[in-house]
Parts: structure tokens; C-alpha cells; sequence
């Protein structure tokens, strides 16, 4: 038996939903009407968390960054819940992959891909494959501590 009225019933629903959703006043959410950027995302944040792999992947961004000057780094923002250390970690532990030494700098390449420099003529011996921990050190200053618990100051390069 034909229903000659159900393709006109369809396309009546087709061309009747935008009308609908076209209809919903402009701030349907409570975080559209607030008027600074940073508050209105921080809003959305609490509202629809972002999932887990969102935070790790920030922390994991942080550590990527970490000892590069400000103006080479991204902007820091914080997701919600996440702790000031995933942020902006004040250490990160690696292992030494590769040592050069030229112009009186010993230059250290770490498993991370990071790159870093010691003094040359400083004590500590350190050879590829000792574990060390860089740490936020004054006045944005870094210290590379050795596995013989020797300090050296040290400055990232890539």
C-alpha cells in the first residue's frame, strides 16, 4: 500500500531542523557568555573535561620543553586537574645517549632526543649511558646532576 504523504513528511523534517537549531538563543551555554578568552576555556575545561591522554600528552610536552628559553617554547596552559609539575616540571631524569666535546663545552645528547651543555673543564665524569637529572637551577639557570652526585651547570641547546 503507496504512503504517497512520507517523502513529503521527510523533506519537511529536513528543511524544519535548521530552523530549529538556528532558533537557540546565541549563549545556549553558560561559558559563552564569559567575556575573557582564557576564563571562557578554563569554563568549557570544567564543564567537558578533556580525556586522559590529553593531560598525558601535555605532561609529555612539558618535558620535551623543559630548559629551553621561554621565547622558543609554546605558551603554558594548564588542563583541568592537572598538577603544577606536568605543567612546568622543575626536573626531568634521562640517560646520556652520546658526549662531544669541542670549543670547551662537553655537549651531551640524552635519550630524549634533548641537547645539552657542561663546562668541559668541570669535574664529573659522565660517559653515554649514566643516568642523569637536570634540574631548574637561579635565575632560570639549569644543574645536571651526575651519577656520582656531582653537580654541573648545564644549558640546553635543542
Amino acid at each position: 500500500m503507496p504512503r504517497p504523504h512520507l517523502p513529503l513528511l521527510w523533506l519537511l523534517l529536513v528543511f524544519a531542523m535548521p530552523a530549529g537549531v538556528l532558533a537557540q538563543p546565541a549563549a545556549a551555554h553558560p561559558c559563552a557568555a564569559t567575556p575573557q578568552p582564557a576564563e571562557r576555556l578554563a569554563c568549557y575545561d570544567r564543564a567537558f573535561p578533556p580525556p586522559d591522554t590529553v593531560r598525558e600528552a601535555a605532561a609529555a610536552r612539558a618535558v620535551e620543553e623543559f630548559g629551553l628559553p621561554h621565547r622558543s617554547r609554546a605558551p603554558v596552559l594548564r588542563n583541568p586537574g592537572q598538577p603544577g609539575h606536568e605543567v612546568e616540571p622543575d626536573r626531568i631524569e634521562a640517560r646520556v645517549d652520546r658526549i662531544d666535546t669541542a670549543g670547551g663545552q662537553r655537549w651531551l645528547t640524552l635519550d630524549n632526543g634533548q641537547r645539552w651543555t657542561v663546562p668541559a673543564g668541570t669535574a664529573g665524569p659522565l660517559a653515554p649511558g649514566d643516568p642523569v637529572r637536570i634540574s631548574k637551577g637561579a635565575l632560570g639557570s639549569h644543574m645536571l646532576r651526575t651519577p656520582g652526585g656531582v653537580s654541573l651547570r648545564a644549558r640546553r641547546v635543542h
